[in-house]
């Protein structure tokens, strides 16, 4: 097989990781637009996409390995070399395509993380607050089966 076969081979795999990656992106959006929304009841199914998605790109990643190596073979370079460092052994446009490719995955990954981590947090205060809510109304509740039942204002993000 000749270089420019391989080549482009890696950077359709490349693109392949990159759509899966738009719809993990997408998905991580859709869980936090559910919970944000307060459909509750939707975020098992929302948290599946998550996992298909992430499982689908997954074994994308496995053919973009395999391709890597191969392209590595053929360059005479170590195993598994990044994008960029593969960049350096080719000419002309092959190099821009691939760095280009890698700057594309670099920004997208860094997006999902952010998004990720802003979706957790979100959620986690989500919880937290329901949480309170049902102590709260567990508290109140003794009262209604006659057991004394401390009465009081309950301090949630500086309001009473």
């Amino acid at each position: 097989m000749d270089t420019d076969t391989l080549l482009v081979e890696l950077v359709e795999a490349l693109d392949h990781d990159l759509e899966l990656l738009a719809v993990l992106r997408y998905r991580i959006i859709v869980l936090g637009a559910l919970a944000g929304a307060d459909q509750t009841s939707s975020l098992p199914l929302a948290v599946r996409e998550i996992e298909v998605a992430y499982e689908a790109l997954r074994l994308a990643e496995i053919v973009r390995a395999t391709v890597t190596e191969r392209v590595a073979d053929e360059f005479g370079v170590e195993s598994m070399p990044r994008v960029d460092e593969i960049a350096t052994y080719v000419s002309g446009g092959w190099s821009e395509l691939l760095l280009e490719r890698r700057r594309s995955l670099i920004e997208i990954v860094s997006e999902i993380q952010g998004l990720s981590q802003t979706v957790a947090v979100a959620m986690g205060r989500r919880v937290a607050l329901a949480e309170e809510a049902f102590a709260f109304l567990r508290t109140d509740s003794s009262a209604t089966y006659g057991r004394p039942a401390a009465r009081g204002g309950v301090l949630v993000e500086g309001a009473i």
